[in-house]
């Protein structure tokens, strides 16, 4: 069993960070949103005070993560919209 190093575990985070933004960055381009990626959190709602999503716009995010990642999110997996984190988490226990 190998013990994972600081080194490891901070390019793990900065990978995650870096993810976290481009998803955050893309959705803000691709619904012409009136914010910047840096100033939203990882943490915030998608849907309500978030940012505001509704119905279309989730059929947006559905296409562009299965473009860009080649994951398919389906009607049963809502709670990939629950924040940019369970958006990343999803995608990463998918991807290829």
């Amino acid at each position: 069993m190998s013990t994972a190093t600081f080194e490891d575990v901070r390019t793990q985070a900065e990978q995650r960070l870096e993810k976290n933004l481009k998803i955050k960055s893309m959705i803000i381009e691709r619904l012409g949103l009136d914010a910047e990626a840096e100033v939203v959190s990882d943490n915030q709602p998608l849907f309500g005070r978030g940012l505001e999503m509704d119905s279309l716009d989730t059929l947006e995010i559905v296409v562009m993560i299965n473009n860009e990642y080649d994951v398919l999110i389906s009607d049963d997996d809502f709670e990939a919209f629950g924040s940019i984190n369970a958006l990343v988490d999803f995608i990463e226990a998918r991807e290829v």
